[in-house]
């Protein structure tokens, strides 16, 4: 994407190809961008367990076995949540959901049989 055309509002988004240097116009009203697609996970791997996208898994053990936490990873006291965490929808909305809800696993975690 090397171009964004409009008059307030998106009209037309430009296309290069990077390799061949073609580009191509197209008219789109609407952009959206996901930026937690390809995660940067590379410094994990041998750390915690990934999927084959590079993703964290959460929630099973190595063994399968499921976890105390659905964000809990296969490093205890590690957690994941958003786009980063394999399985998650890629939203906003629910990264911003699972942040607070891991909160409870965590405070478990640091304080063992404390409610």
């Amino acid at each position: 994407m090397t171009a964004l055309e409009g008059d307030g509002y998106l009209r037309a988004v430009t296309f290069t190809d990077h390799k061949s240097g073609a580009s191509e116009r197209r008219p789109i009203a609407n952009l959206f961008l996901m930026i937690g697609a390809e995660p940067n996970t590379e410094w994990l791997d041998g750390r915690l367990t990934l999927d084959a996208k590079g993703f964290v898994q959460t929630g099973k053990g190595e063994d399968g076995k499921a976890l105390a936490s659905p964000f809990a990873t296969t490093r205890a006291g590690v957690f994941a949540v958003g786009d980063v965490r394999s399985g998650s929808v890629k939203r906003v909305a629910s990264g911003v959901g699972e942040g607070p809800v891991v909160v409870q696993a965590i405070h478990q975690f640091l304080n063992p049989g404390v409610a």
